[in-house]
C-alpha cells in the first residue's frame, strides 16, 4: 500500500512528534507508514480524520484503478 503521508506533512509543515501524540500513537507507528508499512485501520482512520480527507484521498494501492459510480 502507498500513500501520501510524506506530502501531507511536508506541505502542512508538520512536526511527526506533535502529530503523534495527537493522535496517542508513537512516533514509530508513523514512521512506519512513511516507510511503506501497512497501517493498522485504526491508525488509518486516525490519519485521515486528522487531515480531513478520505482515506482514500492517502492511502492506495497501485495500479488499481478506481472506478467512478454514477447514482
Amino acid at each position: 500500500m502507498k500513500n501520501n503521508l510524506q506530502f501531507l506533512i511536508e506541505s502542512n509543515n508538520i512536526n511527526i512528534t506533535h502529530m503523534s501524540k495527537e493522535l496517542k500513537v508513537s512516533r514509530g507507528s508513523i514512521y512506519r507508514v512513511l516507510n511503506g508499512g501497512v497501517p493498522s485501520a485504526e491508525l488509518l482512520l486516525k490519519i485521515s480524520t486528522y487531515f480531513k480527507k478520505d482515506a482514500r484521498d492517502i492511502f492506495f494501492i497501485p495500479d488499481v484503478r478506481q472506478v467512478a459510480h454514477r447514482n
